[in-house]
């Protein structure tokens, strides 16, 4: 599992690398640090801290070094640059891993990494806000799109650290987040680099650590997901485990009514052309149940009912009159809906064509081919989460963090931007 962790807290960091302090010296990349403590401990000692740097060349390995600070904190590599290499740093301390992504032409002060003692306490962290958004519904294919984003403070002087001798099914030292049943290509974003994401009961947690955020950012946490389902209401309720000081509950009014009895319906406004309908609860208890639903969701049409009950060979053939009235009302459709190819999707569907013409001619294994499949498959999902997100802007999503505005909204005198 420490492997497993360590492979994905290296991948996540080169997902948000940020700039990057290198000096160079010679021939050779002098990788220059300084390892600090974040509330000044007078009993930290910089050599109870172990530093390491690994260095890739595209997403290759290309060597591991590991070193302990001096008294000073002060720590030190060398290696050699290239185009698109790339210096990942880790900080051990107490349990808690800190990094930094550095790139080989970036030239400027040494790496400062701040580290804090740790705890396994999760009562350090308090949500400031927790929004769920569903953004949309397909009926034919009986499934929904959620949103959520937390906003998470740790107001004390510790970093929360998962404690990895106490990894029973509630592993409650991880920050965690729970998830309705049957949720499925759940797709995690954070601004708090590396760390794993793990299945836990009722949802997911994190293997990152939580530092302290002081008078500074919080930090953010946004995460995707899709749920099925075969009647007109779907439950969205859950257990609020660290509570929140504010809950708000969003969905487009085209895609279904919400319902949420512990939280005030504060009406709905236009934004961006879209409709959108707000709840929201203030001071939600830490392990509050709060309800949530949302109904009128639409229902896969006669025809499709149909084949999911009779199957494609009765239809077909007891009942072609049918089949021949559905032919025509999706010829219509096309002709309506025609519009020019999405390159993206053009893309990934052309690959999968292929995959399958590899996989049928035997030039392919099956695990190959179920695992190439599987990425096209999601990175169609997220595009198809993309494109409906894209109508309500990232400006619009902003605004929903802004409650008092909505508040006195209503759809005839919303603000537009």
């Amino acid at each position: 599992m420490k492997r497993a962790a360590f492979v994905a807290l290296l991948l996540s960091a080169l997902l948000f690398a940020p700039a990057s302090a290198l000096a160079q010296s010679g021939g050779a990349v002098e990788i220059r640090g300084r390892v600090l403590h974040g509330a000044d401990s007078p009993a930290f000692d910089p050599a109870d801290a172990r530093v390491t740097l690994n260095v890739l060349d595209g997403g290759a390995a290309v060597s591991q070094e590991s070193a302990s600070p001096d008294a000073t904190g002060a720590f030190a590599f060398r290696a050699v640059p290239a185009e698109d290499r790339t210096f990942f740093l880790s900080v051990e301390y107490q349990g808690a891993v800190y990094s930094a992504v550095r790139q080989s032409g970036d030239l400027g002060e040494p790496i400062v990494v701040t580290v804090f003692d740790s705890t396994h306490d999760t009562s350090v962290l308090a949500v400031q806000s927790h929004t769920v958004v569903v953004t949309g519904a397909v009926g034919d294919e009986g499934f929904v799109e959620v949103l959520e984003r937390a906003i998470i403070r740790n107001d004390s002087d510790r970093s929360l650290a998962p404690d990895p001798d106490a990894e029973g099914p509630a592993m409650l030292s991880f920050l965690r987040f729970a998830l309705p049943p049957g949720a499925y290509n759940l797709d995690v974003r954070s601004n708090i680099v590396g760390g794993q994401v793990l299945e836990v009961d009722k949802g997911f947690a994190l293997t990152s650590p939580v530092p302290p955020t002081g008078g500074g950012e919080p930090h953010r946490f946004e995460f995707v997901y899709r749920l099925d389902y075969d009647e007109p209401t779907l439950d969205l309720s859950r257990t609020m485990r660290f509570g929140a000081e504010s809950l708000r509950f969003v969905a487009p009014a085209d895609v279904g009514a919400l319902s949420a009895p512990q939280l005030d319906d504060l009406g709905a406004a236009d934004f961006d052309g879209r409709l959108l309908r707000l709840l929201e609860g203030q001071n939600i208890a830490p392990g509050e149940v709060v309800q949530m639903a949302v109904s009128g969701l639409p229902l896969p049409s006669a025809w499709d009912a149909a084949r999911g009950t009779a199957g494609e060979w009765y239809v077909r053939y007891a009942a072609p009159a049918v089949v021949g009235a559905a032919a025509a009302v999706l010829f219509l459709l096309v002709l309506l809906r025609k519009r020019a190819p999405d390159a993206g999707r053009e893309q990934l569907l052309a690959q999968a064509r292929a995959l399958r013409a590899a996989y049928d001619g035997g030039a392919l294994g099956r695990s190959a081919y179920e695992g190439r499949t599987r990425a096209i498959r999601d990175a169609l999902t997220r595009l198809e989460v993309r494109e409906r997100l894209a109508q309500a802007s990232p400006e619009a999503l902003t605004r929903l963090e802004a409650p008092e505005r909505l508040a006195q909204a209503s759809p005839e005198d919303a603000p537009k931007d």
